[in-house]
């Protein structure tokens, strides 16, 4: 006779929040992935992309709020120049990206959030660094090479909508 073990649903729950609170803090989807990256190299870049956000959004007028916690040059870098151009930059925090996660569906915002939602991937293959910018829906992209101990920009910026 086989013995069935019983496990309380208010168990599974907690199991599966636990679970999910681990499968989120391990695989974040953004953020700069180049290890030990160089703060000249992030500094160029993020001065490209601040030149490239400068020509598509108004300053005074827009506001970016940040999907994750950055802690990286390039990210630091980036907030920095969009602030000092005059953009608003609301930053994540690991609580706020948690209560994002866990809210409940159906239930809506006690204040609409204002603003274009920005995150961005930064990685590298080789000499080829890549930065992939996400504004709303919309998605930049441009390629960097690096030459005799500078970064330069690879090709033109790529929009996608």
């Amino acid at each position: 006779m086989m013995n069935k073990m019983i496990i309380p649903s208010n168990a599974v729950f907690i199991l599966m929040l636990v679970l999910s609170l681990l499968n989120g803090c391990s695989t974040q989807p953004y953020g700069n992935f180049i290890q030990n990256p160089s703060t000249t190299y992030s500094k160029v870049m993020a001065d490209d992309v601040t030149a490239q956000i400068v020509r598509l959004y108004p300053a005074a007028n827009t506001q970016f709020n940040l999907r994750h916690v950055v802690n990286d040059p390039f990210g630091k870098t980036l907030i920095e120049n969009l602030r000092l151009e005059g953009f608003a930059v609301q930053e994540a925090t690991q609580q706020s990206i948690q209560q994002q996660i866990f809210a409940a569906p159906n239930q809506p915002d006690t204040e609409p959030q204002k603003g274009f939602t920005l995150s961005y991937i930064v990685d590298q293959s080789g000499d080829l660094y890549h930065v992939k910018l996400m504004i709303d829906e919309m998605r930049l992209s441009r390629a960097f090479s690096v030459q005799a101990d500078s970064i330069h920009p690879a090709g033109l910026w790529v929009r996608k909508e």
